[in-house]
């Protein structure tokens, strides 16, 4: 097309066209990274899913040798993990390999130069073409503010691409979405795979129990681990944060039962989960209080779109100022959880409980961030337990099934009421984007916000004076049961059931 601004390479070995190189020659093998250098402990920083390809440009800009460039290292712990995870694991490494194609670990242009399968991969890019990066030569228009890297696309035969209508022009025809579906699937669960390397240990978390809390801590196969979802298959960031959330249990040695909405169940299926119909939401919930009930165990329920569960541990505030809050919470300890670590831990502590009524229901702090709660008590009793990370212990309380929203809330005040207390960690978090996702119970909230306040008026009719209307969030409540403080975290931050997002 005359309206791109092309440039033919005058390197290319084959006349006509454009932006493309052969790759030649062969790289020496690299050594196979173990297992247990894929799964070492990363202390750092928590991974998040860009870190392994920012850590792979950093390093190529600095083995570049460019003196131009201005660039920041990776962390560590991105770069050690970076370089433990084989190519074959990559997203750029090609779904399938045609008999003769050229073997990703060779990849070179005709100058030379060394392509390195990427961990992403462009949306549109085939089964059997694979995505690279490489350094860049100085020009006489480098600036040395950024740059030293260009990301290219490899055809089976081993050509070179710099831009997609390039190798859109050698194809024969242009490349669409379906194209790149599979690719884009395999990108996802090797991003949600990866993203689990930074997990700090188990048995070195468990050390912030007690040795009597340590007693009551129960073995993975005791507990029933469900994740409540819906109508996310429809979409790649459905598909995303599925595979996120399953990896993170696969890898922590789980396999969850997914519960689902009807028409989704083959979808579901088709990703390789255990799905099973759940019904609609509170329908979903109740069917996994009843499975987990048959089976002894207790009941976990995970939302479908968390990324990371976080703990820290350190000392109270000496005031309840927020300068003192994040004093302290910048001095905790910041331990990078599993799931499955995150629920036994709450687990135990709801058991071990000697000072007062046993709770049968305990869960997390509801926002990202609990630097706010240092300024109280690590644990609390009589609070609201966010749906999107709770522990049930064989309890005959349910769910409304009339409620579509603040379900939760309504599940909180039934145990409290019925066993006297819940355990809620306000030092553990989970990272989630409840508000922003397509599918689940969002698909139940409207514009003009009259489901939320239909479920408000549900609660209200239920638990009268429990519930107070949230100051800084409109169609948003705040639980002060009978007899008890308000939740002041609520309170100051404006949280009521505000989710954190990555």
């Amino acid at each position: 097309s005359s309206s791109r601004q092309r440039r033919e390479n005058p390197n290319c070995r084959r006349a006509g066209h454009w932006e493309c190189s052969r790759a030649m020659g062969k790289a020496p093998a690299s050594k196979k990274a173990s297992p247990k250098a894929v799964r070492k402990v990363m202390k750092e920083k928590r991974l998040r899913k860009g870190s392994l390809r920012k850590a792979l440009m950093s390093g190529l800009k600095r083995k570049g040798g460019r003196q131009d460039l201005k660039f920041e290292d990776a962390p560590a712990a991105a770069a050690s993990a970076m370089k433990a995870v084989p190519i074959k694991e990559r997203a750029g490494y090609p779904l399938v390999r045609a008999k003769g194609s050229v073997d990703p670990k060779n990849w070179r242009t005709v100058e030379g130069k060394e392509v390195i399968v990427d961990f992403a991969r462009a949306a549109w890019l085939p089964d059997d073409w694979g995505q690279g990066v490489k350094t860049t030569n100085a020009t006489s228009r480098s600036t040395g503010g950024g740059g030293g890297t260009y990301t290219v696309f490899i055809s089976p035969e081993g050509r070179v691409f710099y831009h997609r209508w390039a190798a859109e022009d050698y194809f024969g025809r242009k490349f669409t979405a379906q194209d790149g579906f599979r690719g884009q699937l395999r990108m996802a669960w090797l991003q949600g795979k990866q993203l689990q390397v930074s997990w700090d240990v188990d048995s070195s978390f468990f050390k912030v129990l007690t040795r009597l809390e340590r007693r009551f801590l129960p073995k993975k196969d005791e507990l029933h681990f469900c994740i409540i979802s819906a109508r996310r298959t429809g979409s790649l960031e459905g598909v995303k944060d599925i595979a996120t959330v399953q990896s993170a249990f696969l890898t922590a040695g789980v396999s969850p039962t997914w519960y689902v909405d009807a028409p989704s169940l083959e979808a579901y299926k088709a990703l390789g989960l255990d799905a099973v119909v759940g019904g609609k939401l509170t329908e979903a919930r109740n069917k996994a209080l009843k499975d987990a009930k048959k089976k002894g165990k207790a009941c976990v329920q995970v939302s479908d779109d968390i990324s990371a569960w976080e703990y820290h541990d350190g000392k109270q505030a000496v005031d309840r100022s927020d300068e003192a809050a994040n004093i302290a919470h910048a001095n905790a300890t910041r331990y990078v959880i599993s799931p499955v670590a995150a629920a036994r831990f709450i687990l135990a502590k709801m058991r071990s409980v000697t000072d007062g009524p046993r709770p049968r229901l305990g869960g997390v702090y509801m926002l990202g961030s609990c630097s706010r709660t240092f300024g109280g008590a690590a644990f609390s009793r009589r609070h609201f337990i966010l749906g999107d990370f709770f522990v049930a212990d064989d309890s005959p309380v349910r769910f409304d099934e009339e409620m579509t929203l603040k379900e939760d809330y309504d599940f909180t005040c039934g145990h409290i009421k019925a066993h006297g207390s819940v355990m809620r960690c306000n030092r553990m978090t989970v990272h989630a984007k409840h508000y922003s996702n397509s599918g689940g119970a969002c698909a139940n909230r409207d514009a003009k916000g009259m489901e939320e306040r239909r479920n408000i008026d549900i609660l209200n009719r239920k638990w009268p004076g429990a519930f107070r209307p949230n100051p800084k969030r409109k169609n948003e409540v705040i639980l002060a049961w009978k007899g008890d403080t308000v939740d002041q975290f609520e309170v100051a931050s404006g949280a009521g059931k505000k989710h954190a997002r990555d």
